[in-house]
């Protein structure tokens, strides 16, 4: 069974426990609960990511925080590890990797458990961890992301099942044996199945959604999903609709799809 692996979490996550010295912004995630340390996200991320007003800045940075999401997934399903992640213990700093600004994610050390071996006691263990991550880090994040960018909140959260669902079927096709390829289908099961609304500030669980699929703009013999929802690329710089984009008008994606073929 594959261990714990600190660089494949600061790879793959950007989750780590080395701050950058080159970073733009360094925040406290904790201090981004507060108004104006909201803003200051919104004033410094907005320009870098030539948003046109303040809402992409809200979908844009709810994506890369799916990474805090994504590696507790990860750790829970290959390693059969938690990792608790208090808001007063992480930093948030955003940085330019040649011309493209990311967010890393320092941790000032790692809260990390075993779970258990056995199935009863593992499900209760693992409901435990989804409440407690979701509950009380993402929730709270996404909604001060919500309030400073004056998006709805399940559109915040609507950032995450899209990029899941890709890199849950990246990590089952990685994945060396057949039972950790199984508990990686069974947990995000449970992420999608088993919690309910409350724990997310929403009436239902924004994971528990049907995912739709479309041709391929350049291969008809594949699908591709649709995004959950839309992610803003169109008001930042001279951005359109993506192609996945839910509200991207049908003939509007069959041309493209058209124009891609002929190209």
């Amino acid at each position: 069974m594959q261990t714990w692996n600190e660089p494949f979490l600061a790879e793959q996550f950007h989750l780590t426990t080395t701050h950058r010295t080159d970073a733009l912004l360094s925040i406290k995630a904790s201090d981004l609960l507060q108004a104006r340390h909201a803003e200051q996200l919104v004033q410094t991320y907005a320009p870098l990511i030539k948003a046109h007003d303040q809402k992409p800045v809200g979908t844009y940075a709810a994506s890369w925080l799916s990474g805090l999401g994504l590696g507790l997934q990860y750790a829970l399903s290959v390693w059969n590890v938690a990792i608790r992640i208090p808001l007063d213990q992480l930093t948030i700093e955003l940085y330019d990797a040649d011309g493209y600004v990311q967010f890393s994610f320092v941790v000032d050390e790692w809260h990390k458990a075993e779970g258990p071996s056995t199935s009863t006691a593992r499900s209760a263990w693992r409901a435990e961890q989804y409440r407690q991550f979701y509950g009380h880090t993402l929730r709270p994040l996404f909604q001060v992301l919500a309030d400073a960018t004056g998006n709805p909140l399940k559109m915040i959260w609507g950032q995450l099942p899209t990029r899941f669902n890709y890199y849950l079927d990246t990590f089952v096709q990685e994945a060396r044996e057949e039972a950790i390829r199984q508990r990686l289908r069974d947990d995000y099961a449970a992420l999608c199945d088993e919690l309910d609304g409350e724990c997310f500030g929403l009436p239902k669980n924004p994971f528990a959604v049907k995912v739709r699929w479309v041709e391929d703009m350049r291969d008809p013999n594949k699908q591709v999903r649709l995004k959950n929802q839309c992610c803003l690329y169109y008001q930042t710089g001279d951005g359109q609709y993506c192609y996945t984009c839910p509200r991207l008008k049908e003939d509007e994606r069959a041309a493209r799809r058209q124009a891609a073929l002929q190209a």
